[in-house]
Parts: C-alpha cells; structure tokens; sequence
C-alpha cells in the first residue's frame, strides 16, 4: 500500500500539470480571440470600402451581405475548432511538458503511467517503493526545471495578437466615427435593404389662402419704475416676418428719435424683437413701427407707450458736527458731507441729513437695528448720538408717496477707545544692588493717549514710613518722563536693608472714570562697600598670605525666592477686584505654600550651620539669628496669607527678605588679620572656606522651571530660554556677567593684593575667559548647523529670517572677539572693560533670538493644527483599509487567524503610528503652554482644553490596538469610528488653537501683521497666474490647465478684497477686545485699567540690559517704536480702522485699487493683455512691504507695552509644588546623610 506522503506526491505531480494546463488554456484562448477580432476587423473594414466603392445597389450590396455572412462563419468555425482542441488530459499534457523539456527523460509520463489510478500500478511484481520513488524523483526534477516549466507555453504569440487584435478593433472605430460615407457604406452592408425603391403618393397642392394682416405686440407696454432701474422692451410679430422693425421713443415732448432692437427669433409665420435699457433715467414716450406697403405711410405702428419714473427718499449729503469730550483736549470739528464716523469714545456727534425729496419721516438705523429717528423739516434732518462702540448705519426714510428707502448707504462709526496709561521704568529698570553712600538715579516715563492726572513714585524702607513723589506737571500733558535721585545714605541703610518701590499713575478720563495702573514692585538691595574689613577675633593665630576669592554679588535663591513672594503677593492684591474668586483662592495658597517653602529652606540652612562648631568669627552666629527672626516673619506672612489679609502680609513677608539679607550680608562680610599680613605666612583660606560653604546653602539648586508667580522680568526670560540654545546663551551671558563683576572687583584691590596673589589671580581670570570663549564658539557651530538644516528642509520660511540670523551671528562672532581681547588684556581694568562690551553682544544675541519667530508659541500652534489635519487624514484611511479587511474575511475565520494574517498586523502598526502622532501633538500642546506669552491667554486657554481632550482619546486608541491585536475587526471598527468623532472634536480645537495664530481675533495679533500674510499670498498667486500666462505667451503648455487658472484667479479676488476689508475694518478689533482674559472678565473699564498696569510691566518685565537696548533701539528708530502702536501712535488713533494718517492714504487706495482691478477683470482678459496682471505687481509688492514694516515696527512695541497676565495653568502650579516639595525632601535626606 502508498502511504500518504506518496499519494501527496502525486497529486503534486497532477496539481503542476494542471497548472500548466490551465496557463496553456489562456495563452492559446488570447491568441485565437486575437486573430478572429483582427479576422472580423479587416472583412468588416474590407467589406465596406468595397461597398464605398460599388454603385448603390440592392442586389450588390446583398451579395457583399452573403459574402461578408460566408466568410464570418467561416472564421467562427475555426475559432470554435480551435478551442476544442485545447482539451487534454494529464497524459497528453505530461507529453507536451517532455517534449519542451527533455530533461526530464520521461520521468514525468511514467509516472503518470503508475499512478494508484492506473493498471499498471496494480500489476504483481511491481514494486510500492520503486513507484513512490519514481514519483519523488519526478517531483524533484519539476521543482528544480520550475522556470523552465513556466515557459513551456509560449507567451509571446499570443500576446502579439492581442495587441494587434485591439490596434486593428481601434482603427476600424476611427475610420467609421471619422469618415460618415464609411459609415454608411458599413450600414447599407449590415442591411442593404434600405436602398430599395419607396413609392411616396405626392398630394395636389392646395390653392394659396388669403395672407392674414400683421399683428404687433408690445410688452410691457406702459411702465412705472423706480428711476435708475433697467427696464426692457419686447415686440412680437405676428402673421409676418418684417426685416425692419423700429423703436420710436420721445423724452422732451417734442423730438422723436429711433433705437435700434435686437432680433431674438424670427419664422415663417412672426418674428420677436427686444430692447434693454440698462438704467431709465428720464420718463419716456414710445412706439413700435413695421414697414407695410399697405399700410398708412408705408408703415404699421403700434399704439404709444409710457414709462412713468419716481425717486426713492434717500439721503443725499450728511454733515457731521463734533463734540469731543474734555478730556481728550481735541477742537470741535465741523465735517460737510461726511458720513463715517471716527472719535473717541463719549463723543458727541450732531447728524445733519440732506433728502433727495420731501419726506414724511427718516431714522437712523444701527446694524444690531436699533433706531434713532430724525426731527424732519421738509428736505432736511436731524439727530445727535454719543460715539460709544464699533457699528454700522444707514439713514431710512419715507416720502408722502409711503415710499420707503432700499438699499441705504451704510456708513460707519469708529470708537477709539481711552487706552489706560503706558509706563516704562528706564533706569535703572530692575531690581538692582546699591551700596549704603550711593546715590540712585530713577528714571520713569508715563505715557497717555491724551493726559494724565496722576504720576507718583512711592519708596520706602522696611519699617519706615513711605515716600511719594509727584512728577505731574502743572499743564496738562501726554507725555512725561520723571527722574528721581535717591541718596541712600539720607535713608540710613546698612548691608542687608532693601528699599522697595512702584510707581502709580491715571490718566484724566473724567467721563467714565480715570483708569489707574499700579506698577510692579521693585527692589534696591544694600550690599557692603566693596568689602567690609574689620579685626577678626582670634588676631594672633599663624601667618597669612591665603585668603584668596571674594563672594559673589549675586542674589542668593533664598533671597530671590522671598523677593518673588513678595511680588507675586504685591500683584496679586493689584488685581484681587478683577479676578475670579476660585483663581484667586488657589493663588493665594500657592503663595502660602511657597512661603512655607521658603521657612523650611530657612531652617534647613541653620540646621546645617549648627553642624559647623569650629566657625571662626561671630559673624555666622549674627547670620543664624537673623535666619531665626526672617523664619519668625515668614511664618507670621504664612498666617497672613491664610486669612487672605495680602495687605497685612506684605509687612512681614519684607521684614523676612530684610533679615535673610542681613544673614546674608553677615557671611559676605570678610576678615581680615592685618597683623597675620604684615608677617607674612599661610592658612587665611579655611575661613574663607568657611564662608564659602555657608554661601551654598543659600544658593540651593531651584531648577531652570520658573515658578507659578514669576514677575515679568522672569516671564521674558523664560521666553527667551525656550529652546537649548537660549538657555546655553543665558548660563554663559551670567558667567561672562559674573566674571565681569570679579575683574572689576579685582581692579579695585590690585593695590592690596601680593605680586603673587595679583598674578593667580589674573591667571584665574584668563583662564575662565578662555573657557568661555571656547564654549561660545561651540555654541556659534552648533546654531549655524541648526540654521543651515531648517534651511534646507523650508527655504521659503527662512528666507525671511536670513537677515536675523545674519544679525545674531555678527553679535556672537562680535562677543567672540571681545572675549578673546578681554584674555589677552594686561590689565583687569581693561580685560573688565573688554569683558562689559562682549557681555553686551551677548544680551544683544539673545533679544535677537527672543524675536525670532520659530520658538514663538503661535507658530507651534499652527504646526499643530497642521499635523491634526494629517493625523485625521490617517485615521480616515486606517478606517478605510478596517472596512476593506473585514469585507475580505471569510465567515468561517477564527479570532486567531484573524489576529495572524499580516492585513492586520500592519493596521496594527497604523494605530501605532496614529497613537505616536497623537503623542507628538500632546508633546507640542505641552511646549505651548509653556511657550505661551502672557497676552496670549486665549491661546494658553485653547491648548489647555486641547491638552485636557487628548488623554481619553489615548485610552480609546489603546483599546482599538488591544481589540485589533485579538482580531476582533468588527469590534475595532466601531471603536475606531469613536476615535474619529473624539479626532475630530479634538481637531476643531486644534484648527481654533492655530488660527490663534493668525487671526487678529483669536490670539491678539496686530491686524497688519494678517493683512501682510494676507497680502503675501496675494502677491504668490498673482506670480504663479503671471507665469503661466508668460509660458502660455511664449507656445508653451503650462503647467496647470485653463479651469485651475480660473480657481487660482478667483482665490486671487478673494483674498484681494478680504484684504482690503482687513484694512477698512481691522484696525480697531485688537483695541477693543484686548486680551482675551479681559474680554472674558466683562467689564471694560477694568479692562483697559489691567491692560495699562500690565502693559508698562511687560515694558519692565525685559529687565537689566535688555530694557535698556528696547528703549535704545526704539530711539535709534526715530520714533518708529511710536508708529508701530505705541501710546502717541497715530495708529492707535488714526490707523487702519480710524482716521487715515498721512501715509495711509496711499496704502489704502492700493489696496482698493487691487481688489476692484482684479475683481473686475477676467481671466481671458489678463491673458490677452497680460500687462495689466505685471501694471498689479509692482503696487502690491509695495503694499506688502509697507505691511510688513508697519507689523514689524507693531511687533516692537508690543514687546515694549505687552501686557503681562496672571492666569497661571493649575498644571504649572502642582508642579511647582511638588517641585519645591522635592527640594525639601532632598534637603532633609542631605541632613540625615552625615548622621548616618
């Protein structure tokens, strides 16, 4: 008996015949239906050019009919021959396979010969093994000669005769579609029979009836129409077609002059005439005339017609009369034949409205349809309104005749809003450290759109009384810049004392109130003298000569830990009326908290100091007694904070900072030993040591995050330092600023330093100057690699960006060279000088880098909705290709069969790489919460809720993977299509969250800025159309087709008059709704008081040298800062939106003048005059350069007047905590470590 294996083998054999078989079918299949198409082709084509050729007869074309009958039948009778012969049984295949491969020395028939099937297998004598043998060597002489088996039928013929059959099908179609004898002559050969003769019966005609008389109809006869409208004429002939028909028409009563009509049909029995008049403007007298031979005067006239016309009331001239409030100081204006409305707010505005006719009565109508009405007087009228908001109006009349206006003029009202003051602290600008006999310059300007009533500056010391100082001038004013000298040594502050002052100013709006700002509170920290030299207490031990460093002016984080505090609590009670009472509660315990941080940070550092036994002085005694009394107000502040009482904390949160930096000033204090000095000798350095180590308990580790209630000084660094490079920037602009500091300090007290200490120390110096010099050219290497990529990837993004970079590069390389010079200056005096200049580049650097716009959040935010967009796209095909796998399932499969098959391994890998976008796009949500300015709240807003969706849209991905894993498709289908409402839903939000970046609206931009984006676009279009016009000029095809060109043209009207609405109506939105906060918050008065107050924070905010280089810069622009919104900008008052400055005037008529040219031409017009498209370029390349500057000059002065808001994410403050709560945990495991 076989065993299975070898009946396997077998029906391997029989499976590969039938396989050839098979394929051998469809090659000779191909070829004989190739020949009897290209066989039915030439006699169908020969048939009917012979019959094109004979005469039309029936009897010739019948007899091609039999002809063309015979030879078909022919055709089809070998066709069908030889497609029975393809029949074959295994034998007569395995012969042929032998005959093409005769490798196979007839293994294949006689294996065929034995099979458990045949006689032959089942004759005695014949050996099972043998056979199965037989067999398996057969099998392997097939699998090795597979190749060669594939090619055993020859593909080629039938393949020639395919292509040839279908060149053959497509040219007999052509000859027929082209040539219609052809097709006749192909008909008459299907059917002949059409030529045979018809007999037609004609009748008799019938004697001519009497001709009827023409009949003229005139429509719609007589009219009454609203003068100005179109109106049209049409004439219908009856019983006749005339070849002149006239319109006769008459205006004065005595002229009559003819119109030529228009023949819309004409036939046999009439003909139709019309006129289109497209504006009536004088009433007429009309007829229509016919020449008739008959008739009286040659002619047939119809009956006369009138057109009647009246006027609709409406308003012919308005005249304006202005009464502006006191407050703005500004004339009273008289405007004659105005209509739109520019003033500010709580202006009064006298309307004087001049009719076209009589009218019975007349109102004003608003666009929310609120209605003023008009004391009426024949063709005159007249009514007052108070200017308070943006709108729209119209006048509506109605005349005795009850008719009423249509389609009103609509004018506009513009309100220019009371901005709050602007003010701006120029010197010294930040929290600075004075010493006890210095005499401190503080310079302040306060700005006004049109006056301030008060202008103070308040100072004071800890536990004295405060001081104001008024720089209001007697004169009413706009503009005021007060300079204050503070003598320290009048105050009588020692080391450690701090003086802390605001300024507070409001301007003169007595309509409404006057709008207050209340500056942020900064900080003069007293430091000693240079050094504070006094006898140590154990004078008479060793010999000196060690000593060696000096401390580091620096603030420690202690101390600006407690500073922080104490602003944040300062700003927290400026806006405690203006904010939500849950967001204040949480505030205020995140400022108790972080004050219970600061005690614990307190008592760590005397924990550590009482470890230390061995001090050598009293001054770390007086420092631990001072950390104890600051504990005690800490703890005291904390209590305070509790209770909400800001007010009553702010005193003993400044007598905390006041003892930590007496404690702090104690260990800064040096000894000095002058007669260990004169004897000479070594070992001063241990107590330096000492202080040294108590120094570092001061400058605990607080981390790069910046806390929940930073002061904008810390906020703009923070969006300086949003990529690595800025933060490698900062950490060396502190050190070089630092190693400044010590040459100065080491240039001060050359005199009383040793040739050999003079000479280390210097050599210190050189050698920290040199390392900074290497690491900023890594750095420069490292910025200039990163340029060259992002230019490669996006050239078009960094074309624009070429001159900053350009820019920032000089600065680095400018600081480079400084520091080079600074190392190789004999001199510390001059290496400090050398040292300044290149710390100067380098902040230089980093206002350059604060600017560049591809860290900014709003660009993120666009990046993010672009990848929602790709995101949604891939669930959309992963859904597809679930729909697809589950249609292709068989019903009997199982869930692990399902869950193997590669189809749903690699949509597994789909929803993988689905979920890894969505992480991607949670990653940059993250950065721009982080990123986020502080007037773009609405934008912090969005992508919070965004960020807030994502996570339950992750689980849902998950559970998709899990159910596809297990190949539950169904079931994966259903959850997915939930993915996708939860993708859309999150998409709307992200597609919001990007337009964040763009609109004027959403995120506060200027709309300039979207006009110049806008006008960019605009610019693009119209090249690309212009190219394509040029190439299709000069022969060429193009590369888009005639119906894209139309598409691309009306993309172009469109953003041409979305521009120009952009510049008729943008310019006041941003003013009005300030920042999103506020708009949220309601009410508008402590809108525009918190914008003021939080607009000069955000000029104080860039603190230290880089307010100083904003307030240079916008000075070496000659004003520009002011043109680009600043608070005597013309545009805030006059710009887009307002009343057109000078200058504006241009921008705006280019801008109208582009939108109505290319609304008004055609694209076939711009192609056979293709100078009208190049005479818009030139215009709109200048409008958007002037765009561009306006938005660039906008950009700076928001960075000098931003407006720095206090909503703070809860996910930033529990980070804060846990942040600072690690810090303690760490401090108290450092403690217990020596114990251990």
């Amino acid at each position: 008996m076989l065993n299975q294996s070898s009946h396997a083998t077998i029906e391997n054999l029989r499976a590969s015949l039938a396989a050839v078989g098979r394929r051998r079918t469809l090659l000779v299949f191909l070829h004989q239906t190739g020949l009897l198409l290209i066989a039915m082709a030439a006699l169908v084509l020969g048939m009917s050019l012979i019959g094109l050729w004979l005469p039309d007869a029936f009897a010739l074309q019948l007899l091609l009919l039999l002809i063309s009958g015979g030879v078909s039948v022919a055709v089809l009778w070998r066709y069908g021959r030889a497609l029975r012969r393809l029949r074959a049984d295994d034998r007569q295949l395995a012969g042929i396979i032998e005959s093409r491969m005769p490798d196979l020395e007839q293994r294949l028939l006689t294996s065929l010969e034995f099979s458990p099937d045949s006689d032959a297998s089942k004759r005695a004598g014949v050996s099972a093994q043998f056979v199965e043998q037989l067999w398996v060597d057969a099998e392997v002489h097939l699998r090795d000669q597979e190749q060669q088996l594939q090619q055993v039928s020859d593909r080629r013929a039938p393949l020639v005769s395919v292509s040839l059959a279908a060149t053959a099908t497509l040219v007999t179609v052509i000859a027929f579609i082209s040539s219609d004898a052809l097709m006749r002559a192909g008909a008459q050969l299907l059917w002949p029979f059409s030529l045979r003769p018809v007999v037609v019966d004609v009748a008799e005609p019938e004697s001519p009836a009497e001709a009827l008389a023409l009949v003229i109809t005139v429509e719609p006869g007589d009219i009454r129409m609203q003068r100005g409208r179109s109106a049209s004429i049409n004439v219908r002939i009856e019983n006749g077609a005339p070849a002149n028909v006239r319109l006769r028409m008459q205006s004065d009563q005595l002229n009559w002059f003819d119109v030529a009509m228009r023949e819309e049909g004409s036939g046999s029995n009439g003909a139709a005439w019309s006129y289109y008049m497209p504006s009536v403007q004088d009433e007429l007298v009309y007829y229509v005339s016919v020449d008739q031979a008959d008739g009286p005067d040659g002619e047939l006239r119809s009956q006369q017609y009138t057109i009647t016309l009246y006027d609709l009331p409406r308003a012919e001239q308005i005249d304006l009369a202005y009464d502006f409030p006191d407050y703005t100081g500004m004339e009273d204006l008289v405007e004659a034949d105005g209509g739109d409305m520019v003033a500010p707010e709580g202006t009064d505005v006298a309307l004087q409205v001049t009719f076209n006719k009589a009218v019975q009565q007349a109102e004003i109508v608003f666009d929310d349809d609120s209605r003023v009405p008009l004391t009426v007087d024949g063709l005159t009228g007249s009514a007052s309104l108070t200017v308070s908001r943006d709108t729209g109006y119209r006048i509506e009349a109605t005349d005795f005749d009850r008719l009423r206006t249509e389609d009103a003029d609509v004018f506009y009202i513009r309100a220019i809003p009371d901005q709050p003051p602007v003010l701006a602290l120029h010197s010294p600008g930040r929290d600075q450290d004075v010493m006890p006999l210095e005499e401190v310059i503080l310079q302040v300007e306060a700005t006004d759109d049109y006056g301030l009533s008060e202008f103070q500056l308040h100072y004071s010391v800890v536990g004295t009384d405060e001081q104001a100082i008024d720089f209001l001038p007697t004169e009413q004013t706009r503009n005021i810049t007060g300079n204050q000298m503070i003598f320290m040594e009048d105050l009588a502050v020692q080391p450690g004392d701090f003086v802390s002052y605001y300024m507070t100013l409001a301007d003169n709006n007595a309509l409404r109130g006057a709008q207050q700002v209340v500056s942020d509170i900064y900080f003069l920290q007293v430091v000693p003298t240079d050094q504070e030299f006094r006898r140590a207490a154990g004078g008479q031990q060793g010999g000196g000569g060690g000593g060696g460093g000096g401390g580091d002016d620096n603030s420690s984080a202690l101390v600006t830990l407690q500073k922080d505090i104490i602003a944040a609590t300062w700003r927290l009670r400026q806006q405690q009326l203006t904010m939500d009472q849950q967001q204040f509660d949480d505030d205020v315990a995140v400022l108790a908290d972080s004050q219970r941080d600061a005690m614990k940070r307190a008592r760590m550092s005397i924990e550590r100091l009482s470890e230390r036994l061995d001090f050598a002085d009293d001054s770390f005694g007086n420092a631990v007694t001072h950390l104890q009394r600051a504990i005690e107000q800490m703890e005291l502040a904390a209590g305070q904070l509790d209770a909400q009482a800001l007010t009553t904390a702010m005193q003993p949160e400044q007598q905390a900072l006041q003892m930590v930096l007496r404690a702090e000033a104690e260990i800064n204090r040096t000894d000095v030993n002058f007669q260990r000095q004169q004897a000479g000798g070594g070992g001063g350095g241990g107590g330096q040591q000492e202080r040294e180590d108590l120094r570092e308990l001061f400058d605990m580790e607080m981390g790069q995050n910046e806390n929940r209630y930073e002061t904008p000084r810390q906020a703009g660094g923070g969006q300086q330092q949003n990529t690595e490079e800025a933060s490698r920037l900062e950490e060396l602009a502190r050190r070089q600023e630092s190693l400044t500091r010590a040459q100065r300090n080491l240039a001060r007290r050359m005199e009383d330093l040793e040739e050999e200490q003079r000479r280390r120390e210097l050599e210190r110096l050189r050698r920290e100057q040199e390392q900074l010099s290497t690491e900023l050219a890594q750095l420069q290497q490292q910025m200039n690699r990163r340029q060259q990529m992002q230019q490669a990837q996006n050239s078009q993004q960094q074309g624009g960006q070429q001159a900053n970079s350009q820019a920032s590069n000089e600065d680095i390389q400018r600081a480079l060279q400084q520091m080079q010079e600074a190392a190789q200056a004999d001199s510390p005096a001059q290496a400090a000088a050398r040292s300044q200049r290149a710390l100067e580049s380098l902040r230089e650097q980093q206002r350059q880098m604060a600017q560049q716009p591809a860290n900014s959040a709003n660009q993120l935010a666009q990046n993010i909705a672009q990848r929602g967009q790709q995101l949604i796209q891939q669930q959309r095909e992963l859904q597809q290709a679930l729909q697809q796998l589950a249609q292709q399932q068989g019903l009997g499969q199982t869930r692990q069969a399902a869950s193997n098959s590669e189809d749903v391994q690699e949509l597994v890998q789909q929803q993988e790489r689905n979920r890894q976008e969505l992480a991607e796009i949670e990653r940059m949500l993250r950065a721009v919460i982080a990123r986020a300015s502080n007037e773009e709240q609405q934008l912090l807003s969005q992508a919070q809720q965004a960020n807030r969706a994502i996570r339950p849209l992750t689980d849902q991905m998950d559970t998709a993977n899990r159910v596809l894993r297990n190949g539950m498709v169904n079931l994966a289908i259903d959850i997915e299509q939930e993915v996708a409402d939860a993708l859309n839903d999150l998409d709307r939000n992200l597609q919001a969250l990007g337009a964040g970046g763009q609109a004027p609206a959403q995120s506060g931009q200027d709309p300039v800025m979207q006009a110049a984006a806008d006008a960019s676009a605009l610019r693009q279009q119209l090249e690309q159309l212009q190219s394509e016009i040029d190439a299709r000029q000069a022969g060429q095809s193009g590369d888009a087709s005639i119906a894209e060109m139309r598409e691309q043209l009306a993309r172009s009207q469109q953003l041409a008059q979305q521009l120009a609405q952009q510049l008729d109506q943008g310019g006041q939105q941003p003013r009005q709704q300030g920042t999103p906060q506020q708009s949220q918050r309601g009410q508008q008065a402590q809108q525009l008081a918190q914008q003021g107050q939080q607009g000069q924070q955000g000029q104080q905010g860039q603190r230290g040298q880089q307010g100083q280089q904003g307030q240079q810069g916008q000075q070496q622009a000659g004003g520009g800062g002011q043109l680009a919104g600043g608070p005597d900008d013309p545009q805030q008052r006059n710009g887009l939106g307002g009343i057109p400055a000078p200058g504006e005037a241009a921008l705006w008529g280019n801008a109208r003048s582009i939108s109505s040219e290319i609304t008004r031409q055609s694209l076939e017009q711009f192609m056979n005059q293709p100078e009208l498209l190049r005479g818009l370029l030139q215009p709109l390349i200048e409008l958007e350069s002037d765009l561009r500057a306006r938005a660039e000059l906008a950009q700076i002065s928001r960075r000098l007047f931003s407006v720095s808001e206090e909503d703070i994410p809860d996910q930033y403050r529990q980070l804060v905590e846990s942040y600072y709560r690690a810090l303690s945990e760490t401090g108290s495991q450092t403690q217990t470590a020596p114990a251990q």
